[in-house]
């Protein structure tokens, strides 16, 4: 359930960081336009080809993962695009202000050489297509980027592995292998994410999709690898049937309700996509939806709290979800694509900012985050129809 127009209009609040200037990652396409206006129109196709990159600012953005560092927001995404794209690399821009976004480019040349040799030994004629579902965070003064490895053609085949760095801006030094899966494994190794236990500092890696649903490992905190390189987890979400979809799965701590909360996106990317959410005492959980019910125990959770929609004089988005969780100097951030209505593969960037009920349960804007100064408003000044 999306949060009410009304409400909206009263958490939206202004970021005004001027841009850095640093050493850039050497793989980041130079200084070209910046990201579009907010009022440009959501349909990007006239500039989706590869030729206009740096115009991309919040265009052709699937599965974002997001982080602060001193003045800058970064995202990472999975490497696609509306047409043909050709790169392979993880999707990296960056934001003052989250709302106007530069996109800078890619992080690696390709799969790197280690995950790049897994593929090749389990699926002769591997194809570098692309990397997926990035999820970075930083442990001490060193940033983790965990990338998903894919195999082609359907094949479920992966590899989930980590890179490190000073700084989001890089350069990236591979660490190799994190977990991976074979077409017979009983679970998928995609999608990563970690949280942080704040009572102990353990270190919780959540991974999976589909009809294997998402697991969670112990890291060994040091290395950001398994604690033990043999162990596979525990269930922590799953669906109903064989065919439910349930992937993305992002964290999430509240020092106010100090409860752990699980995001994770239910169905088709290019349909119906919807994110839902379930809490827990501990880091490892496990996470119980609105109604008490176990997210591990094969059940349709809620709540939803995004969803396609429309609002007049818009062809609406649908696929909104794959998301990632930016908490920021008190506020709350959700980030994902969101597919454009009138043509689903065009992915669009929404940042959207995210409360949380009296009941301590999170809710996102219905609008994309514009940087509006917050303000007071009057009970007349909301009273009436709204869409």
């Amino acid at each position: 359930m999306l949060l009410p127009a009304a409400m909206a209009l009263c958490m939206l609040c202004m970021l005004s960081c001027e841009e850095k200037k640093e050493p850039e990652n050497g793989n980041e396409l130079p200084d070209g336009d910046e990201s579009p206006d907010p009022g440009i129109p959501d349909d990007y196709s006239a500039i989706a080809d590869r030729t206009y990159s740096s115009q991309w600012g919040p265009y052709n953005l699937h599965d974002p993962t997001i982080i602060r560092h001193e003045d800058q927001y970064f995202i990472f995404s999975t490497d696609v695009a509306f047409g043909p794209n050709g790169d392979c690399g993880i999707m990296q821009r960056r934001s003052g202000d989250l709302v106007q976004w530069r996109f800078t480019g890619w992080v690696f040349d390709g799969v790197p050489p280690v995950a790049l040799r897994f593929m090749e030994q389990y699926q002769p004629g591997y194809r570098q297509e692309s990397i997926w579902a990035p999820f970075i965070y930083r442990h001490g003064e060193t940033y983790r980027l965990y990338y998903s490895v894919p195999g082609n053609d359907g094949l479920k085949l992966a590899c989930i592995a980590l890179a490190t760095a000073e700084s989001p801006y890089g350069p990236w030094t591979d660490e190799g292998i994190v977990l991976s899966c074979q077409p017979t494994d009983p679970f998928n190794a995609i999608d990563p994410a970690v949280v942080v236990d704040h009572a102990n500092g353990k270190h919780w890696f959540a991974y999976g999709s589909y009809s294997s649903g998402i697991h969670m490992v112990e890291l060994d905190p040091a290395t950001g690898k398994r604690k033990e390189e043999t162990d596979r987890g525990h269930l922590i979400a799953f669906r109903n049937q064989f065919h439910d979809a349930i992937e993305g799965a992002e964290f999430v701590y509240n020092d106010e309700t100090g409860l752990y909360y699980l995001f994770v996106s239910y169905d088709w990317l290019e349909d119906d996509y919807n994110v839902r959410v379930g809490r827990s005492e501990r880091p490892e959980g496990p996470y119980l939806d609105i109604h008490g019910n176990d997210m591990a125990a094969r059940g349709d959770n809620t709540p939803m709290i995004t969803a396609q929609y429309r609002f007049e004089n818009h062809s609406g988005w649908q696929g909104v979800g794959h998301c990632g969780i930016l908490k920021d100097e008190g506020r709350y951030f959700f980030v994902s694509q969101g597919r454009l209505g009138s043509n689903f593969y065009l992915m669009n960037l929404h940042v959207r900012q995210m409360v949380w009920s009296p009941s301590g349960w999170p809710m996102v804007s219905p609008e994309r985050y514009a940087g509006i100064p917050e303000s007071t408003v009057t009970p007349g000044a909301i009273a009436g129809i709204w869409e």
